[in-house]
């Protein structure tokens, strides 16, 4: 895991500055700090932040360059998979005088260009200079594990540029907001995932594309993997005929050789233990394969703690658990940290301060990666309103159809019963570059040509939350994570578990049972597969537990004064007077109140200067944490009128 930055001016000639290109570089050190590497010639500027997990020696430092000067590479990620494609190169003539992950990655793309990233199993983003033809490809993870920003507008357009981070950019363009991910977000969109992202003139390159850039061309992207491509008619008709048991074999024999390949490392690997089945799976199985498994894991103290979960596991497998205290006070005052690293407003994941301070307990103890068990209730279906998902739709179908009769009674339906949804829904998607409509075009497009008895709908709900949703919690993990310095490791996204989750029927992932009285799904059992494994390797009261996974209600208990916005950018952004920021403030609700503060501090310390200490103090004067049961007071209303105008 490591932080890339790189500068190709249009005109070959143009002097770089080495010493600009460093800052650049150390504007994301914290993403490696084993080793700074600079890259410099005519039109051409690379930067490369080095965290070493694998071959840590100097030489496998980058920027890395073949033996004939001709190529360079700057990679950020693990192929978890380099030996196997080392030994090919090898017989193919290919000699490595390095033992890194990096050095397959190149020699793989020098001998067949961007058709060697469909072999790469594993999380990455890179970039790949041909000095003879002047091109350079940047590519990202299936499934977007890594992130990779681009601009063609640096230098006011002379320059195209790269980053995992959009901080490195700032010293080449000023960043601005871009407005319509702004409103989005006001609107309950999670955040830019792929393609558009929170600032103006910057993107975010797609999860499994690539882009070509040359000298006076526009870049092209292209497509080298689409999560629907997981999706396997014959494999789907293969698992549909296994029996319970076979099913449960073959996914424990998956995750064991998943877990193994991301424990490989030079560096010392241990693992989040939250309290959940995901995790403790992973550990479980991984503390058979490696001694001494180091596990973290946060404390959010309160009523929905998993300590004890967590020691229960530890104290079953005999190891140690490392803890980060949290407090609830804690979650305000990271607020300016979290925000600078995240790099735009998070509330769609109220627990990143957690994982940051579990991040940093791991990096203090020695350890450079920790296995996760993101992906598993994406694959798996674990959220719990997808248990109950039969019964909310059943009484949406049957309100809705009272209520299309209704509507439905000529002349008189539309005037008892006006429809008052507005167009909210669809603003919000323009507003959003349709980054999830586009996403579940593609996944229904692809399920359209599977055989009727394989349309499984869980498969449908499994795509749907492995790309946006999934991408904000890898986002999430990389970017708590690489402020910490620690690489997470995902062996639920291991490509076969992958496409074994995605073809799997859904009665092995929810599964009836008169047992099950939780009254977030009741008689259904989530996740059942998983669980089914997890049985065999720790008791069940851990192995049957319910979600929870760092559950904090304190973002919805926020007591936030409106002195908070005074002299606030947002008012500039979103083009409203002081008055009328204040009375947008006034008739919001909690959720849109919390977005409107975090927007403010983004815009505060994030594309301003602001200290993290100042934010700190004045979320400190403004904000207020109510007990768990309480609701933050309203102000009185100035914008909810009786008003005499026919609904619209």
């Amino acid at each position: 895991m490591c932080g890339i930055f790189g500068v190709r001016f249009e005109t070959p000639r143009t002097e770089v500055s080495r010493k600009r290109i460093a800052r650049a570089i150390s504007t994301i050190g914290h993403r490696g700090p084993d080793a700074l590497g600079v890259l410099v010639e005519p039109g051409l500027g690379l930067g490369h932040a080095r965290l070493s997990l694998v071959d840590q020696s100097e030489r496998a430092n980058q920027p890395l360059c073949d033996d004939t000067g001709r190529y360079a590479l700057v990679f950020n990620g693990e192929v978890y998979n380099f030996r196997e494609l080392r030994r090919d190169l090898e017989r193919r003539g290919n000699r490595f005088r390095t033992t890194s992950d990096t050095e397959v990655v190149l020699a793989s793309l020098i001998n067949r260009g961007a058709e060697a990233l469909r072999d790469f199993e594993g999380m990455f983003a890179l970039a790949f200079v041909d000095r003879k033809d002047q091109s350079l490809l940047l590519a990202r993870d299936r499934f977007g594990m890594k992130p990779l920003f681009w601009s063609d507008r640096l230098e006011g357009g002379a320059a195209f540029g790269f980053a995992s981070e959009v901080a490195a950019l700032g010293d080449w363009m000023p960043l601005r907001p871009d407005i319509g991910s702004l409103y989005a977000y006001l609107g309950k969109f999670g955040g830019p995932t792929s393609g558009r992202s929170f600032y103006d003139g910057v993107q975010a390159l797609p999860p499994g594309e690539y882009l070509i850039a040359r000298r006076g061309q526009a870049p092209r992207q292209h497509p080298f993997f689409k999560l629907p491509d997981f999706l396997d008619e014959d494999e789907a008709e293969r698992l549909r005929s296994l029996s319970p048991a076979a099913v449960v074999d073959e996914f424990d024999a998956a995750m064991q050789d998943a877990v193994a390949s991301k424990l490989f490392a030079d560096a010392r690997v241990g693992a989040f233990a939250s309290g959940g089945v995901d995790s403790s799976l992973i550990v479980a199985m991984a503390a058979r394969q490696q001694k001494d498994v180091a596990l973290f894991h946060a404390n959010v103290k309160g009523a929905w703690s998993e300590t004890p979960a967590a020691r229960g596991l530890a104290d079953h497998l005999g190891l140690e658990l490392h803890v980060a205290e949290i407090e609830e006070q804690d979650f305000v005052d990271m607020i300016p940290r979290v925000m600078r690293h995240y790099g735009y407003p998070f509330s769609y994941h109220p627990n990143c301060a957690p994982l940051m301070a579990t991040a940093q307990l791991a990096r203090d103890s020695g350890v450079k990666g920790l296995l996760s068990g993101e992906g598993s209730d994406e694959l798996f279906l674990g959220y719990p309103w997808l248990g109950r998902k039969p019964i909310t739709d059943a009484i949406e179908a049957v309100t809705g159809g009272l209520a299309g009769l209704l509507r439905a009674i000529p002349g008189l339906g539309p005037v008892l019963l006006p429809e008052r949804n507005g167009n909210a829904a669809q603003l919000r998607e323009l507003m959003s570059g349709h980054e999830m409509a586009d996403d579940m075009d593609a996944v229904e497009a692809t399920l359209a040509r599977f055989p009727e008895r394989l349309r499984d709908a869980g498969t449908l709900w499994s795509l749907d939350y492995m790309h946006h949703h999934l991408r904000t919690l890898l986002h999430r993990n990389d970017t708590m994570g690489m402020a910490a310095r620690i690489e997470a490791r995902f062996p639920f996204l291991n490509h076969r578990v992958a496409r074994f989750g995605v073809n799997l029927p859904r009665k092995f992932k929810l599964r009836t049972s008169p047992l099950v009285l939780e009254k977030a799904h009741p008689f259904v059992r989530d996740k059942w597969v998983v669980r089914a494994v997890a049985d065999r390797y720790v008791p069940r009261h851990l192995s049957q537990r319910i979600k929870i996974g760092f559950w904090t209600t304190v973002f919805q208990r926020l007591e936030i004064a409106p002195a908070c916005l005074a002299a606030s950018p947002l008012g500039d952004v979103l083009r409203l007077s002081q008055r009328q920021l204040e009375a947008a403030f006034d008739n919001a609700g909690t959720d849109l109140r919390l977005r409107l503060l975090l927007s403010d501090v983004w815009l505060r310390t994030v594309i301003g200067d602001e200290t993290e200490g100042a934010a700190v103090a004045r979320l400190r004067d403004h904000v207020t944490i109510l007990p768990e049961g309480a609701r933050a007071a309203r102000a009185p209303s100035r914008g909810r009128r009786s008003v005499a105008s026919a609904p619209i």
